[in-house]
């Protein structure tokens, strides 16, 4: 295709704004949105760029077979890198299949395509265009045969591109550990392309041990991106999958405060969040003390060169297409998106939703939207008088797994008492009904998005005077009552606000609850609107 060239200068280029910014601290000054210039790439260690050639490099999952994006994205890398720059190729699992009877052979079978030596784009290019993979996956050889090609002492560094775990001995993190022990100043940086599980951990655990940089690449643009990323000394300090500063989604905080002493002691409650301010970044933990959100300065950038002044389409090249899209009570939107693994997402704050609109702000959190198991289109019948389904959406409930939430009321003119229910269904499980609710025909929906970083669920309704709002509260056996809010009285336990409506999620990924009040004074007609706002806390709505 002729247009595949010009897709691959294009992401190359467009990773030279991933330079502009380190850590979390916040530019002096707001830079214009940057057009794409070629990488600045000034100098590198002596360097051996390892390309996975085993099997299961002809996936077609790229999308296209994976060696030729690896290839494609090999390239792109070398004609970034600065003239005169030392450089060595190999690969391994050209030589062999994968027969049984040709394991032990397999797992020898590494080539140096191309030796160390001066940066000869022509050569090392071809090499790559020829590499056709066959065999086994020998990673731990194959990181001996680079570590000798290199300087046996000084700055050195091998780079590897790899889709899937060893599948031969020794481990592979013990014998970076070994070539790390024998030349403390070689790096070697991994490249993890459609991996996961065993195969993710084994190459995070070689660049953890040698001090190089992990990255996951889960299509085309990323890998050319982050492959390139392992030549930015600056890579570590963006916004790299579910993790920023080496530190992941998930990890305890605990764990954190050992591997950083200067961590804050103590933090700030914010809802459910414990929010601790450190390196110019929120962090925030659950009440067990788990990271579940960063919040990193409007500078920071993720690993692909996404941040303040790129665009959706950019965000859409890298991540795919938004996975929610929210409208935020100030005229933004909130777009989510697929930050790869661990439930991670990125909840992105834009200027709108088009293609061109701006990005302003991302935040990283494990809030990924679940996928429903196979659910019923319909609901099961006789759970409730009303039949009428105004609306229905997919929920994960935190006990009782993905579930579909249907809203169904009898469709008549004007209201009356409890002529509508809330059904949700299970994929495994008897249906959750919450019956009893009074709307004005079917004034009764589920709210869009339906749930938040809460794990809350949110119903719409309108009785006929005024807007409301239903919060579902998980519990282990389906949801709290739907407890209406009394008049002038503490909103503890209310589950029905009245005279309310949802704004958000806002960048935190929560909804808020708006609720409007009248003096009526001298009278209704003329009284005076007050607005109050009330957000999650862990357990109620209180005013903000």
């Amino acid at each position: 295709m002729t247009s595949l060239p010009r897709r691959i200068l294009l992401l190359v280029v467009f990773l030279s704004t991933m330079l502009l910014v380190a850590s979390c601290t916040e530019e002096t000054g707001r830079a214009t949105r940057a057009q794409p210039t070629a990488p600045t790439i000034t100098q590198i260690a002596p360097t051996a760029l390892i390309v996975d050639a085993s099997d299961s490099m002809m996936v077609d999952d790229a999308p296209g077979p994976r060696i030729d994006a690896a290839k494609r994205a090999a390239t792109g890398l070398v004609n970034a890198l600065p003239d005169g720059s030392q450089v060595a190729l190999l690969t391994y699992g050209t030589g062999t299949g994968t027969a049984p009877a040709e394991h032990a052979a397999g797992c020898q079978d590494v080539t140096t395509l191309v030796p160390l030596g001066p940066l000869d784009r022509t050569t090392v290019n071809d090499a790559i265009g020829k590499i056709t993979p066959r065999g086994f996956t020998p990673i731990s050889v194959s990181l001996r045969a680079a570590a000798e090609v290199l300087p046996a002492n000084g700055k050195a560094s091998i780079v590897l591109i790899s889709d899937g775990e060893d599948t031969c001995q020794p481990p592979p993190c013990e014998v970076a550990g070994d070539l790390k022990r024998a030349n403390d100043q070689l790096q070697i940086s991994t490249v993890g392309f459609r991996t996961d599980g065993e195969a993710s951990n084994q190459l995070r655990c070689i660049a953890d041990v040698t001090g190089g940089l992990f990255v996951e690449a889960a299509n085309e643009a990323q890998l050319a991106a982050r492959l390139l990323a392992t030549q930015d000394d600056s890579g570590a300090s963006k916004i790299n999958g579910a993790g920023l500063d080496g530190i992941d989604l998930g990890t305890s905080l605990a764990d954190i405060r050992r591997q950083h002493s200067d961590f804050p002691a103590d933090g700030k409650r914010d809802g459910d969040l414990v929010i601790y301010h450190w390196h110019d970044c929120d962090w925030g933990f659950t009440s067990e003390g788990t990271l579940t959100s960063i919040r990193p300065a409007d500078s920071v950038r993720t690993i692909d060169g996404v941040g303040r002044d790129s665009t959706v389409d950019d965000a859409i090249r890298f991540y795919g297409d938004p996975l929610a899209t929210t409208k935020n009570s100030d005229g933004t939107y909130t777009l989510t998106f697929d930050a790869g693994g661990n439930e991670a997402a990125y909840q992105v704050t834009t200027t709108g939703t088009d293609g061109g609109a701006t990005i302003k702000h991302i935040v990283v959190c494990r809030c990924l939207p679940k996928k429903a198991a196979d659910l019923p289109a319909t609901p099961p019948t006789g759970l409730c008088s009303a039949t009428h389904v105004t609306s229905k959406a997919d929920y994960t409930h935190p006990h009782l797994g993905p579930m579909r939430l249907f809203t169904l009321t009898r469709g008549n003119a004007g209201s009356s008492d409890g002529n509508a229910c809330i059904v949700a269904v299970p994929a495994d499980g008897a249906p959750v009904v919450l019956k009893g609710m009074s709307v004005y025909e079917d004034s009764l929906d589920v709210a869009d998005p339906v749930s938040d970083s809460t794990g809350n669920a949110f119903v719409n309704y309108n009785p006929g005077r005024y807007n409301g709002v239903y919060i579902l509260v998980p519990t282990k056996t389906g949801f709290q009552p739907l407890t209406a809010q009394e008049y002038k009285k503490p909103t503890t336990g209310v589950r029905n606000f009245y005279y309310a409506e949802l704004i958000g999620p806002g960048a935190d990924g929560r909804y808020a609850i708006e609720q409007s009040a009248n003096d009526c004074t001298p009278d209704c007609a003329g009284g005076t609107i007050t607005k109050e706002t009330f957000v999650w806390n862990g357990s109620d709505y209180v005013k903000k």
